[in-house]
């Protein structure tokens, strides 16, 4: 009997160094990614610097209908580019943040995007921040993620009292259909693909836009992702290698 219980304990004791390391390796692997993960949380700077955005634009409030949210949405957008009026981007390994470009008047697709979530969210919405992959070319989604140099853009979601509204980054553009209501990013897709159809306010393809089909990417085939803020890990610290991750809105790619 005490020769199988001090098998039993030998036995439990060898498992449980077997265990050790992958669990080691897991805490690891968590605490990179949320080293790595690109924070939404409003700065000290964004307090001081996001009022300059919202001058003369009438405050939103909870109780403020879906046509004061799509008012509100517009005239923020429409002060992004009154504000920071110039085509380019802030060099990588550098901050981009509202100040960045406030001060810069530079701002690409990902930096404007960054911008105007957190405006939002600094008047009260929810949003999520989306990437996305020509795929006409590649025919592939896990191709279009993995391939460099693809033609990509970045682009938001708000959440209204109606639904998910994309908002565009490059264009004063908002996705909303003859009747007003929010398009997000997942009904686009699927016009693309023909499964549904969309009457649109402003076409993607109307000539007041300019050539906005050939600088889209969502204008043709394409995948899209939740969450991913750069695929070469550059635009926010810690800068290096790993990809710019929010994992909290990478997770809504599933749910």
């Amino acid at each position: 009997m005490q020769s199988t219980n001090t098998q039993k304990i030998t036995d439990f004791a060898v498992n449980r160094k077997k265990l050790i390391l992958p669990v080691l390796l897991f805490i690891i692997l968590i605490a990179i990614l949320y080293y790595h993960s690109v924070n939404n949380s409003l700065t000290k700077d964004d307090y001081e610097y996001i009022p300059k955005f919202l001058n003369n634009i009438s405050q939103i409030s909870k109780e403020s209908t879906y046509e004061e949210e799509l008012d509100f949405i517009s005239a923020v957008q429409l002060a992004s580019f009154d504000l920071v009026p110039n085509a380019g981007s802030i060099d990588k390994n550098l901050k981009r943040e509202p100040k960045e470009l406030y001060l810069a008047k530079v701002a690409g697709c990902s930096g404007r995007t960054r911008l105007l979530e957190k405006i939002f969210r600094y008047s009260g919405f929810k949003t999520r921040h989306i990437a996305i992959y020509e795929k006409e070319n590649t025919n592939s989604i896990i191709k279009s993620l993995i391939t460099p140099q693809i033609e990509s853009h970045a682009l938001t979601e708000v959440l209204t009292k109606k639904g998910w509204l994309v908002v565009e980054s490059n264009y004063p553009w908002l996705a909303i259909d003859s009747e007003n209501n929010p398009i997000a990013i997942k009904k686009i897709k699927q016009s693309l693909d023909n499964s549904v159809d969309i009457n649109w306010k402003t076409p993607l393809q109307t000539n007041d836009l300019g050539d906005i089909e050939q600088t889209i990417p969502y204008a043709k085939p394409f995948v899209y992702i939740y969450g991913v803020y750069s695929r070469h890990g550059r635009f926010y610290p810690p800068y290096n290698f790993i990809p710019d991750i929010n994992y909290g809105e990478l997770i809504q790619n599933v749910f």
